[in-house]
């Protein structure tokens, strides 16, 4: 048991009508701490109809191992179509710079990986200088405590996204915001990304609304004018059409008589416009949870 137990942001939605639902901010990396929440969190967790995730990842790796046509449908979505590489998306300097990283990281796959979209390199790359760390780990994230306990009550699982739609979203992205993320993780060192996981992850224990605020919605003034379209491109994509569809979600959860504890990732939440803004300026009260002890 930690010797200080998180206090994440928790909110409670209720509706003019009576409706009720949870809403809980996660993230996918986590330690110890996630699984000694406040008693509030838990009552509330046990006492609803259903859970909603993102996507639930359980099933989703039962039907990887199970289900081929499903398998090869996610592999599909991961490599080129048309007969292209890796290195013939993204400039020379950035191809030789990523290979010798992959190499370097073991995840190069000679035959295979110059087929992978220029994401699954950015992706490989950043999985890499989080293993090892001392602490933080995906078995470990809010997620994946959430849908285990979910599993083991038996209680129903909603999905919100699906695995499908979020790796043709990430896979889908312009060769050129595809290069620009690679070239972001080339050029940060593992000690950097660390520290910045590290961070939001503290900030996330710590349950701070402003702080967490203020860092989700960081200014972006100073993002390269040649970069705008880039940076329009990812914020779109990762933030405002998702969050559109999961407030629709979360208000369709309200009007379906369920109780529904909502958890998806905290930026969801926080984001300008997102769950918790929306929800508030569509008449629902939306209020944190205030924690005994």
């Amino acid at each position: 048991e930690p010797e200080e137990k998180p206090t994440p942001l928790f909110y409670h939605v209720t509706g003019p009508e009576g409706q009720e639902m949870w809403l809980l901010g996660t993230i996918h990396l986590g330690d110890e701490r996630t699984g000694f929440l406040p008693k509030e969190v838990y009552d509330a967790f046990d006492a609803s109809d259903a859970l909603a995730v993102e996507f639930d990842m359980n099933a989703a790796t039962r039907a990887m191992d199970e289900d081929p046509e499903f398998a090869q449908k996610i592999a599909a979505l991961l490599l080129y179509a048309d007969g292209t590489t890796a290195k013939e998306h993204m400039d020379a300097d950035t191809y030789e710079t990523a290979l010798r990283y992959m190499k370097y990281t073991g995840n190069y796959v000679s035959g295979v990986s110059d087929l992978m979209k220029v994401s699954m390199w950015e992706n490989s790359l950043t999985n890499y200088m989080l293993e090892g760390h001392r602490s933080l780990t995906a078995n470990k994230g809010m997620d994946q405590r959430l849908l285990d306990r979910a599993e083991a009550a038996e209680k129903e699982i909603l999905n919100v996204e699906s695995m499908e739609s979020q790796m043709a979203m990430l896979m889908g992205f312009s060769d050129a915001l595809q290069e620009y993320l690679l070239k972001a993780a080339l050029d940060t060192s593992r000690h950097e990304y660390i520290a910045g996981v590290e961070e939001l992850y503290e900030l996330w224990c710590s349950g701070d609304e402003t702080a967490l605020r203020d860092m989700i919605n960081s200014d972006d003034s100073e993002v390269d004018p040649s970069e705008t379209a880039i940076a329009q491109e990812y914020e779109e994509a990762m933030s405002t059409n998702r969050d559109k569809a999961m407030v629709e979600t979360a208000k369709g959860y309200l009007d379906s008589g369920k109780t529904v504890f909502y958890a998806v990732g905290l930026a969801h939440l926080l984001k300008d416009n997102g769950l918790v803004d929306s929800l508030r300026a569509a008449g629902y009260t939306v209020e944190p949870v205030t924690y005994a002890n």
